[in-house]
């Protein structure tokens, strides 16, 4: 019997594995969570010595909006190293209509480029957890929002 009691679902999930059943996956590795997102990669107006945006086909999400998240790393290889997981709509800057990171674009694009060649294949919206248009990353309800951004 697994004791549901003794973590926090708000710094990790349960996850189901074929091999391993039922185990709680933290967030809080290396200060990974979701609670700080708002905290993204500066907290002060220094530049990181260095960064970088984790990737994979099959992103995590937000466990609040159901949203794709990256792991963003910064500073890597010194004592003020860390990891934080960030919602892909906190990445976007509305005012430029744009995404400051490279990276986050190109697995945009690549994810843009894989539901052009395979309309037919049902995806999720990358923004929430609602069904995409076919052909798109986006929802009907999240195209409306993001997609001068997502498709610029």
């Amino acid at each position: 019997m697994h004791n549901f009691e003794n973590h926090d679902e708000s710094n990790g999930e349960w996850i189901l594995d074929e091999l391993k059943g039922w185990y709680f996956y933290s967030y809080n590795i290396n200060d990974l969570s979701d609670d700080n997102e708002d905290e993204l990669v500066l907290e002060s107006n220094e530049e990181p010595l260095s960064y970088h945006i984790w990737y994979s086909r099959s992103q995590p999400r937000n466990l609040r909006s159901g949203e794709i998240a990256f792991d963003i790393s910064i500073n890597i290889g010194t004592d003020k190293e860390k990891t934080s997981r960030i919602p892909i709509t906190k990445l976007m800057d509305f005012n430029d209509n744009t995404i400051e990171y490279e990276e986050v674009v190109d697995a945009i694009n690549d994810w843009i480029s894989i539901a052009n060649k395979y309309p037919n294949i049902r995806r999720k919206c990358i923004c929430c957890l609602k069904k995409a248009k076919k052909g798109n990353v986006l929802c009907y309800g999240c195209s409306n929002k993001y997609n001068d951004i997502i498709y610029a």
